[in-house]
């Protein structure tokens, strides 16, 4: 790095800001790690992948080894570039490692984050021009001396851009093949193996998963590698990175040298590699004169466990540190969920409708800062990511791998002890299934909670029993969840949670609302006023108790009560007494009509 370069004020890096050279030159905070990159260089098979969690600085971690490893393609041996760039990182103290490395290979280096396609051609289209891009990098190797005229030819062929986003047959043959036709011509050309660096290989993958091109996307992306990393000789490195492990589509089918480390692997040498330590959230904190903010800052962003390693996610700190050097009272500025808006994809709010009852008692322990024991799937399959086919422990899997979980504890036969990591994405899971309650007109549990308000009002047993039990199923309490409140409270809570969200779809709708001689626990009428519901909850203590008998027992209280009775003086055509009955997610529900001319 140069003097001028060196003496700038370290800026404050924005979140996403993923390019070391452009870090370095700006004079932008880096936190380094380049201590890191001999280990993840050297100390792993010829074919690597690394899974982090999203936001986590995976992109920066291969830029930063893109700009070690690449050579000089105009002056080989020439590592003046590296030099400057990377004087004063702890990397240069190994000068063995740096001699025998730093800017000696020929690197073809692309990520594959934005091929964030709306369909098949479109996503084809945006992969084209990423190799487009990729080769014109290497254009000069068209007037190469070393390769043949055929070579020449075929590598020529990634030029046209014009081919590569035309979607024909043609075009994908061509992409296929695209990876392994440059380094094949790079190492023709250099004399030297390349190294293949990969960032978000699975972007593709997991966007073609949701939005229904799955099947022919996986072909292209999966011939891509295949050929790149599984057949091909003339690479001396490939690594890649990304969130999860792809491997019962066949994307690294044969492919039995890679090595893979993951949010699971004990790997204590590159467990800090990628995420920020305590010391280094400490020491950036410090050098902004926000010191004194770090036990807020670790409150909100820490709690991320990678081998056997404490981390932060770098994203928050970064976006944190930027909220509070610009405030005029640092102090008085409240975490944020800075990594909750950072994806398009909300794995929670899309599983929500697919909840068992086993899930929905597990998200309750994680909300109430407990931990829930999970069997690790490592090799997930992105074929199934639409997730109305996607397995229980396959979810909890991929909120693990993507960063919304972490670690506890490894357990014994694979199962594992996991955790929301911090306050952060806490209040993730609280605003996605908040919304997802909210969010009643456009949803299956909007549906399902205007069917049970039909049958409550028809007077309906057997249908409204059937219709809360699935809405209880799936249900999850925002309420303190760490506290031990009355069960009665839980479904109080329930109810007026349903009945809220049905918004204008009834009407008059009151909770402990003053009836007869006492407190109706819910009253609500239709839209119309016509019919109204009068509903008494009991919770069953006793394991043996029967629900339906509890059930009966509280309409006789309605009854006994006269909470119906005024309900009939206010004009409704009919109203309907309720007793419902709760043990765990289980219930029953008994439904007597009552008419405004009875006795």
């Amino acid at each position: 790095m140069t003097e001028k370069v060196q003496n700038q004020p370290r800026l404050i890096p924005r979140a996403g800001e993923d390019d070391f050279e452009i870090l370095r030159q700006s004079g932008i905070y880096y936190a380094d790690k380049t201590q890191y990159l001999k280990p993840l260089f050297l100390g792993t098979d010829r074919r690597f992948l690394l899974l982090r969690p999203r936001r986590f600085g995976k992109t920066l971690t291969m830029t930063t080894l893109r700009s070690f490893l690449e050579m000089d393609y105009q002056h080989h041996g020439d590592t003046s570039r590296q030099q400057e760039l990377f004087r004063g990182l702890k990397v240069t103290a190994d000068r063995g490692f740096c001699e025998q490395h730093m800017g000696q290979y020929p690197v073809v280096a692309l990520s594959l984050k934005d091929t964030d396609g709306i369909n098949f051609r479109n996503a084809c289209d945006l992969l084209g021009d990423i190799i487009w891009r990729l080769a014109s990098r290497f254009s000069w190797l068209k007037d190469s001396r070393t390769l043949h005229a055929d070579e020449k030819k075929v590598f020529s062929r990634l030029l046209d851009e014009d081919l590569l986003c035309s979607g024909t047959a043609e075009a994908i043959k061509t992409l296929q093949s695209s990876l392994v036709t440059i380094c094949s011509a790079l190492f023709r050309h250099c004399g030297r193996k390349p190294v293949l660096l990969i960032d978000e290989y699975d972007v593709p993958l997991q966007k073609a998963s949701m939005r229904g091109y799955y099947e022919p996307m996986s072909g292209v992306i999966g011939a891509m590698l295949s050929k790149a990393l599984k057949s091909n000789a003339d690479i001396s490195k490939g690594i890649l990175t990304g969130c999860l492990r792809a491997t019962k589509e066949g994307i690294f089918t044969g492919l039995n040298n890679l090595s893979i480390d993951t949010v699971l692997t004990d790997s204590e040498s590159l467990g800090p590699a990628i995420g920020f330590t305590p010391e280094e959230v400490r020491a950036m904190m410090d050098y902004y004169g926000l010191g004194n903010l770090y036990e807020k800052a670790r409150e909100w962003y820490d709690g991320y466990s990678i081998g056997g390693q404490d981390l932060f996610c770098p994203w928050d700190v970064t976006s944190y540190v930027r909220e509070l050097s610009d405030a005029r009272d640092p102090a008085a500025v409240r975490p944020k969920t800075y990594w909750n808006n950072s994806s398009n994809i909300n794995i929670v709010t899309q599983f929500m409708p697919h909840l068992t009852s086993e899930d929905s008692d597990r998200i309750q322990e994680l909300l109430a800062w407990r931990s829930i024991a999970v069997k690790a799937d490592e090799g997930m399959s992105y074929g199934t990511l639409r997730l109305n086919n996607l397995s229980s422990e396959q979810f909890w899997n991929i909120l693990l791998y993507t960063g919304y979980l972490t670690l506890e504890e490894h357990g014994d036969d694979g199962i594992n002890r996991l955790r929301i990591p911090n306050r952060e994405v806490l209040q993730c899971f609280r605003d996605n299934i908040s919304g997802y309650y909210e969010d009643t007109g456009s949803n299956e549990y909007g549906t399902l909670v205007r069917n049970l308000i039909d049958e409550l009002l028809e007077g309906d047993s057997k249908k409204a029993q059937g219709s809360l039990r699935t809405l209880l199923r799936g249900y999850v309490s925002l309420r303190d969840n760490a506290t031990r409140a009355p069960h009665e409270n839980f479904y109080h809570g329930f109810l007026n949670g349903l009945l809220a969200a049905a918004g204008d779809y009834i009407s008059d709708f009151q909770s402990q609302a003053d009836a007869g001689s006492g407190y109706a626990d819910i009253t609500f009428s239709s839209y119309d006023g016509g019919s109204s519901v009068v509903i008494e909850v009991k919770y069953a203590s006793d394991a043996k108790a029967r629900l339906q008998d509890l059930a009966s027992k509280a309409i006789a209280q309605i009854e006994e009560k006269g909470y119906a009775a005024g309900l009939c003086s206010e004009g409704s055509d009919r109203v309907v007494e309720c007793g419902m009955a709760f043990r765990g997610r289980e219930c029953a529900v008994r439904c007597k009509e009552l008419l405004p001319d009875a006795d």
